[in-house]
């Protein structure tokens, strides 16, 4: 009588084909680890059984994979068993590269920042957390600010993330106003740029919530809304019911070789160059992208996910 064959099921197979899949991936990296070291004679037999290996995992039969799965075990255990790390090792090697790899994203290409205050409001609301780009204008020496390529230059209306200069250990969010050499002034609350106002429609009297920063406390307060035009950027400024014709003109101010000049969309409440001056490109840090969290007055703003920031 024929010897009789041991029927596996479907989820056997599949789990003996991952199984010798990961059999190859470790021959290969022990196989790399042992060159120099290990006799190219054996060297060349693992990468044949690997081979052999890799084309039985495309075929239905279990038994072939198994055997060859088993000689291609007992050549790494007899000639590359000192090559292998210990499981503690390989996993904080990967841990210690997940980090390398978070650090470089951070310092070079996008960091994640939270909105602490009200000035960006309506484009930002208080809690919103946002991408910013921070490959867009250059590469920078991390926790410096020295920048050792330079891409591109902020535009008029774009949404920038800076240290702020009075406050080096502060990042701060505004919006770019003026561009260098540009001259900057504000009369009953309107903004014009080189003698020029900037285009804006009037949208409404909107009512908008604050926090205060001392206290925690959320208020509510009035605002005129307009629909301003910066460059190629549109955008909702607020000036507040209580604040408009309380607060004196600006200006007119030049702004610098190498600066901007920034401002909060909530423009009378918000801390920005008319208040502490110009920002130097060197202090920008990149531009903003997107809320991808809020959780403000009412919790989790479900509505500002995915909100992009223009």
């Amino acid at each position: 009588m024929g010897a009789k064959v041991k029927r596996i099921s479907a989820q056997e197979v599949k789990q003996l084909r991952k199984e010798s899949r990961e059999m190859v991936r470790e021959a290969l990296k022990l196989n790399r680890r042992g060159r120099g070291k290990v006799a190219r004679k054996i060297r060349n037999e693992v990468a044949d059984q690997i081979e052999r290996l890799k084309k039985l995992q495309k075929s239905n039969d279990y038994l072939a994979i198994g055997r060859a799965s088993e000689e291609l075990q007992k050549i790494i255990e007899k000639h590359f068993a000192p090559f292998r790390k210990a499981a503690w090792r390989e996993s904080l090697e990967s841990i210690i590269v997940a980090v390398l790899v978070a650090l470089f994203l951070r310092s070079f290409v996008v960091e994640a920042f939270k909105i602490p205050s009200g000035s960006m409001i309506p484009a930002l609301a208080i809690g919103d957390q946002i991408f910013v780009n921070k490959f867009l204008y250059g590469l920078r020496i991390p926790f410096t600010s020295i920048r050792l390529v330079e891409f591109d230059k902020p535009k008029r209306g774009e949404v920038i993330v800076f240290i702020c200069p009075l406050e080096p250990h502060e990042d701060y969010i505004k919006r770019v106003v003026g561009l260098p050499g540009d001259e900057i002034a504000v009369r009953e609350g309107q903004i014009l740029i080189n003698e020029k106002p900037i285009k804006r429609k009037y949208k409404g009297k909107l009512t908008h919530w604050d926090r205060d920063q001392r206290s925690g406390k959320w208020y509510p307060f009035k605002a005129f809304a307009y629909r301003e035009v910066l460059g190629r950027n549109s955008m909702t400024a607020l000036y507040d019911v209580n604040m408009n014709k309380k607060l004196p003109d600006f200006g007119p101010v030049k702004v610098p070789k190498g600066h901007v000049f920034v401002m909060g969309d909530n423009r009378d409440h918000s801390f920005d160059s008319r208040s502490w001056g110009h920002v130097p490109m060197e202090n920008i840090l990149g531009r903003s992208m997107f809320v991808w969290w809020s959780w403000g007055k009412d919790g989790l703003a479900f509505d500002r996910l995915g909100e992009s920031v223009d």
